[in-house]
């Protein structure tokens, strides 16, 4: 029997944040389960010391260990100073660098910023690289105005993206749009693999059990209706314009509740919708992990996607679209935000604004309000049939074995 290629998965994340455990360690997860021989897997995180493995995590990882993931947890430098990213930086290219002594031949990325240190570990140690959900974060940062065109940060990054995406055997990424640039502007040579942000269709489905469990626990009516917001306040996501928008639906139907799930303190979040005039008792806050996030989803009538438009927001991929509709859920999105606000108008699973703003939010209402007054279990249908055919993990997993396949053939 031949050896099996040897695959460092290296994550700028630490093991269970949500965007891990929602994406690309479904795949390897199952690849693990499965004992498949054609793998072994060496799993590099960067570890946050406030956010320590639970008891529960801690049995994960001893599991997954037993089938023979091996795994090394480094330690994340806080903030943005291009000295701190340098010691991730060197950090990281030690590990790697131990593992190519090892037989490691291959190495795998999540999304650009982690791609760009692979791609100077890789080219280094000539190594073959996936860059899985490789999307222009740099570009996302200067339309957030989080980094100035000029900037070190962003000529430093985004010289990197296109360096990694021109040297890289696989890509994989969720748009059209994406696929386009690649092979049409920038005439890489990688294999591209077409790899929305998948959505695990077993757990997120709406259950009627969770909805009465989670409307009980939070004190919300059954006749309530609900928007559900899981996610962050600023960086490339709407701050205080998500508050406002809220405000607005509010001013026209005031039985509306939002459920935040968010990591941000409370305290910070109610100082966002006070500055708003929303009433605390409107919505609810709460922090979970990902292993019961689900359950909040069935309580909900609609999801919010707080991306702000811009041009380079075609190329994202949004995690919680196949979530929100795999669990039956409709969604509000701006315009021009990856395919899935085409999804949303051609497929009718959702309403699309230009913006976050009091104008466009009004004339949203109406929209909004049709699929309020559907029929529930008809909605519910309707949105997890289109969700499974985009978004669901048993559609996409065999994408992501053949991009595999083509990095160690």
């Amino acid at each position: 029997m031949a050896k099996p290629a040897k695959i460092i998965i290296f994550l700028y994340n630490r093991f269970f944040d949500p965007v891990i455990q929602s994406n690309c360690w479904l795949y390897v997860r199952t690849l693990l389960e499965e004992r498949d021989p054609r793998y072994q897997f060496h799993l590099i995180t960067y570890e946050d010391a406030r956010f320590p493995l639970n008891d529960e995590q801690r049995r994960l990882v001893e599991n997954w260990t037993s089938l023979g993931l091996e795994w090394t947890p480094l330690d994340w430098h806080p903030g943005t100073s291009l000295k701190n990213k340098g010691l991730d930086v060197w950090a990281g290219f030690r590990q790697v660098l131990r593992l190519r002594t090892r037989g490691y031949r291959y190495i795998m990325s999540l999304a650009s910023v982690a791609g760009a240190y692979a791609y100077l570990y890789a080219q280094c140690l000539r190594m073959r690289l996936f860059l899985y959900q490789f999307e222009p974060h740099s570009e996302y940062a200067l339309d957030n105005k989080m980094w100035r065109p000029g900037s070190l940060q962003y000529r430093i990054m985004h010289r990197l993206e296109r360096m990694s995406a021109n040297y890289a055997t696989v890509i994989g990424s969720g748009t059209r749009f994406m696929q386009e640039r690649l092979e049409r502007d920038w005439k890489v040579k990688a294999r591209f693999f077409k790899i929305p942000s998948v959505a695990d269709d077993e757990k997120f489905q709406f259950r009627a059990a969770d909805r009465q469990e989670i409307r009980q626990q939070l004190g919300i009516p059954e006749e309530v209706r609900v928007l559900l917001y899981p996610g962050k306040f600023g960086d490339l996501y709407y701050r205080s314009e998500t508050a406002w928008m809220y405000r607005w639906l509010r001013d026209i139907d005031a039985g509306l509740h939002l459920l935040i799930i968010t990591p941000h303190q409370d305290a910070e979040v109610e100082q966002l919708f006070s500055e708003a005039g929303v009433d605390r008792v409107t919505y609810s806050i709460v922090h979970c992990d990902y292993s019961q996030i689900h359950k909040y989803y069935s309580a909900a009538e609609m999801g919010i996607i707080a991306v702000p438009p811009g041009p380079s927001k075609k190329f994202i991929s949004n995690i919680k679209v196949g979530e929100y509709l795999c669990s039956g859920l409709p969604y509000l999105i701006t315009r021009g935000v990856s395919e899935d606000y085409c999804y949303a108008e051609e497929q009718n699973v959702g309403v699309v604004v230009d913006d976050f703003r009091e104008k466009d939010i009004r004339e949203a209402w109406p929209a909004m309000e049709s699929y309020f007054l559907m029929d529930p279990d008809e909605r519910r249908r309707h949105c997890r049939e289109v969700g499974l055919g985009y978004r669901a993990y048993r559609n996409l997993y065999p994408i992501f074995c053949n991009a595999l396949d083509a990095l160690t053939r």
